[in-house]
This record gives structure tokens, C-alpha cells and sequence, in this order.
């Protein structure tokens, strides 16, 4: 069963570091301010999802810069070998602990040249990377390695400009990209195709309310998870909305649009639900309401409804489901 069938995800965990241009010119000298971030959307089934970071690396031009991570002050213990034993070099991150705006510096400053450049993070097999949830059903919370199939994580290419900003944040969709093998105690797969890199100059996020009528019930009248479903672009048919269904390669073979992000609503009895959705590139967007289980390794028959059009500025965006 996919525990995250029920849950959303956008790990950014926000790490920032700075990357100081160099220039022979001491006029153009100026410093180039990169951050990487890292945010997460809040998720069941799941107390602790640790990510132990052995390496990021910034490629220009066929030259690799290493970039050092932040000292791993609180998660000493957290990335542990085959034999239990600490990594210590791996910098863990409990994603859980980065929701919504939160940030947590993951790299020191360095210093390089403006240019174009490719990310690279490696979480090799065995980095002590896991999550913690009640696989059984027991009640009781195990832990479950993670592991991420090619061992590491690219990115697209982007521009550090001489005297600019370069923000960004990497934005995980554990509902596009987690894979959970039916088999108990074995690894979670960690799947690129729900990681992102966002330029968050410019970059939305969304927030809204849902009204109680609106939210999903059983036949009983109690309270069943209610998803918000983004997709890019205007779009007023449902039947068109696509489900989450990725194969191995983490490529989308869904039927209808791919969706950018979803996330589960918070609720309470008797009163409106509310839900975010961050790091959203700006321009034209769909939301929906959907009460239907969508698995990623699977097609899903999904029912959409109460389409809403947005077109996301940079900054804060409002957008509630009323009726």
C-alpha cells in the first residue's frame, strides 16, 4: 500500500548558502547571493522523513565545485551505516522540521564566478536516509530506509549573474515521487521526477481556505482526507485533470494533464479546512478538490471538482474554495 496515497509533500528543505562572483576586474566584483531552500508540505503516515545529504555540487563549463555543508549539530545520529554505525561526514535533514516557509541552511559560503550551472545532490544507497511510520498498522511508528534509484538528484541548468540574486529552493512532492514496494521493511524509492528546482525570485505561494460543506465524508458523515490538486495553465473541464501515475523512470504515463503539485487539506470537525501549496512559478494555473485516492505507481479513476483559476504573482497568493 502507498502510504503517501493519503498525503502531500513539497520538501523544501531550505538550505542557503552564498556564491561570491570573482572577477579580475575588482569593478565588476560584485557578490552574487545564491540560496538554496528546502520546504515541506505537512504529511500523514509519516512522524520523520530523514534526508542524509553526502554531497551537492555546482558544474560550469565541465568543472565541478564541492560545496560544504553545514555541521551536522543536531542529526549526528540520524544517518547511520549498514552496521549502525554514524556517517558523520552526512548532513541530515528532517524534512518535517522545514513545512510551509521554514528554512534550514544546508551549505556554507563559497565563492565562484558567475556563469551557468548544473546541480548535482548525491544521496548514495545506504546514506542512512528513512522515514518513520506504522508500516504494520500496529500503531506504532518503524523505520524504513529511503533510497533514491540513481543515487542522485539532477537539476536543469540555470544563470549566476555578475552582481544579482540567485534564490532557490528544491521542492520535493513526495505524492509524485515516493515509491513504496509492497514487500514490508523494504527501502522506500526516492524518485527525481517529484523533485524541482524553483527560482524563487519568481516564485508564488498559495494559500486558502476550503469550506466545510465542501470537504470530503464518508456515508456516516465523518471527515475523509480532501486533496487540493495544481496544475499549470487555465483549464475549466475536469475530465482533462490528470492523476499522479509515474513508472519506474519516474516518466508520467497518467491520462489528462500532469499535475504540478497537491497537497492534503487540514481539518477539523465542524470547521473550514485550509491548505498551502509553495514555490509555484508565476503565470496561469488550475486548482481542484478531489476526495479520490491517487497512487503514483498506479492509474487512478480521479473526480475533480470546483475548479479554480489563478494567475500566481510573486509573493503571497489568496485563493479559497467557497462554494
Amino acid at each position: 500500500m502507498n502510504k503517501f496515497n493519503k498525503s502531500a509533500l513539497a520538501l523544501i528543505i531550505s538550505s542557503s548558502f552564498f556564491l561570491i562572483a570573482c572577477d579580475d576586474d575588482s569593478s565588476n566584483n560584485d557578490p552574487v547571493a545564491f540560496n538554496l531552500s528546502v520546504s515541506d508540505a505537512p504529511v500523514d503516515n509519516a512522524s520523520k522523513v530523514v534526508v542524509c545529504f553526502s554531497e551537492i555540487t555546482l558544474k560550469n563549463e565541465g568543472v565541478e565545485t564541492v560545496l560544504p555543508l553545514k555541521p551536522n549539530d543536531v542529526g549526528l545520529d540520524e544517518c547511520l551505516d549498514q552496521d549502525e554505525m554514524p556517517i558523520t561526514e552526512n548532513l541530515a535533514i528532517n524534512l518535517l522540521d522545514a513545512q510551509g516557509s521554514t528554512s534550514i541552511e544546508i551549505s556554507e559560503t563559497i565563492d565562484i564566478e558567475p556563469g551557468e550551472y548544473q546541480m548535482r545532490v548525491a544521496v548514495p544507497d545506504y546514506s542512512g536516509s528513512y522515514v518513520m511510520t506504522d508500516e504494520d498498522g500496529d500503531g506504532i511508528d518503524e523505520k524504513v530506509l529511503i533510497e533514491v534509484p540513481s543515487q542522485e538528484l539532477k537539476f536543469s541548468k540555470f544563470t549566476v549573474t555578475q552582481g544579482g540574486d540567485a534564490n532557490f529552493t528544491l521542492e520535493f512532492d513526495l505524492r509524485k515521487s515516493m515509491n513504496i514496494p509492497n514487500k514490508e521493511g523494504a527501502a522506500w524509492h526516492l524518485k527525481p521526477n517529484g523533485v524541482r528546482l524553483i527560482d524563487n525570485n519568481e516564485a508564488g505561494h498559495i494559500a486558502g481556505t476550503v469550506a466545510e460543506s465542501l470537504l470530503c465524508k464518508d456515508e456516516g458523515g465523518i471527515l475523509t482526507p480532501t486533496f487540493v490538486y495544481l496544475y499549470t495553465g487555465s483549464e475549466s473541464d475536469a475530465a482533462l485533470l490528470g492523476d499522479m501515475h509515474y513508472n519506474e523512470q519516474g516518466l508520467y504515463i497518467g491520462e489528462g494533464i500532469e499535475p504540478l503539485a497537491s497537497t492534503q487539506v487540514k481539518t477539523e470537525v465542524q470547521s473550514d479546512g485550509s491548505y498551502e501549496i509553495g514555490f509555484v512559478a508565476a503565470g496561469d494555473h488550475t486548482l481542484a478538490l478531489t476526495c479520490s485516492d491517487d497512487i503514483p505507481d498506479a492509474p487512478n479513476d480521479m473526480v475533480f471538482t470546483n475548479l479554480q483559476l489563478l494567475s500566481v504573482e510573486k509573493g503571497n497568493n489568496e485563493l479559497s474554495f467557497t462554494k
